[in-house]
């Protein structure tokens, strides 16, 4: 605040009215940070201040008793919170332990166990792809099955509905063998030529490809959480 103002209503809870009440401290201002003013020459001024221009309020009032004051009501604000968090703690604590304990007991060899997890996980992913878990489901294909039905059904119809000359015409047939023959007539078909056509439709069949293989991982990710939650 600016000198010259009396803040002894605002310090008394009168003009703006605090639960806690209202503690003034006097504060470093930027002139006196930068002559290099200490804290315990601050904290001295404030004292002084206080006691010449609020006497009646200085105990009441300043960095100290504000310091005072803040760690009374952290106490008293711990004293509060503890025992329903020592219960809380206590609550979970129990049952984390009783989570841990339904475990079993400590694993001594834990080498030996983690290979039994290994074996049994392989010989429950190699049954669902063979098809002779003892889980087998009777609503829908899965695991092999469920493989096989997209080579052979789904990847299967898309390649069959492909046309192998789809795209290719004639002229392009001709133009190709031209080009690889050079500036003598050939006889025979160069080999160069078919290597082109034949690549260039090859390439058509990428996208079904990726998508049958999409289908498979995700078949196989889908029995890897199947064998994972036994």
């Amino acid at each position: 605040m600016d000198q010259g103002t009396d803040a002894h209503d605002l310090l008394m809870n009168r003009i703006i009215p605090v639960k806690l009440g209202i503690i003034g401290v006097v504060n470093r201002s930027q002139a006196d940070i930068n002559s290099g003013k200490s804290i315990e020459d601050a904290l001295a001024y404030e004292a002084s201040f206080l006691q010449r221009r609020y006497p009646s309020l200085a105990s009441r009032n300043g960095t100290l008793f504000l310091g005072r004051t803040l760690n009374r009501l952290l106490m008293h604000h711990i004293r509060d919170c503890l025992p329903e968090l020592k219960t809380r703690v206590n609550v979970m604590a129990a049952q984390f332990q009783s989570l841990l304990n339904s475990f079993g007991d400590e694993v001594e060899d834990k080498g030996h166990l983690l290979l039994q997890i290994i074996t049994k996980f392989n010989t429950a992913y190699c049954s669902t792809i063979d098809g002779v878990a003892k889980d087998i489901e009777t609503t829908e294909l899965c695991g092999g099955a469920r493989i096989c039905y997209i080579f052979h059904e789904t990847f299967y119809s898309t390649l069959y509905r492909i046309d192998p000359l789809g795209g290719l015409s004639t002229l392009d047939i001709l133009t190709a063998i031209r080009n690889a023959t050079g500036p003598r007539p050939a006889l025979f078909v160069p080999e160069v030529a078919f290597e082109l056509l034949v690549k260039r439709q090859i390439r058509r069949l990428e996208e079904p490809s990726l998508r049958c293989v999409e289908l498979v991982h995700e078949e196989m990710q889908r029995i890897i959480q199947h064998c994972g939650a036994q």
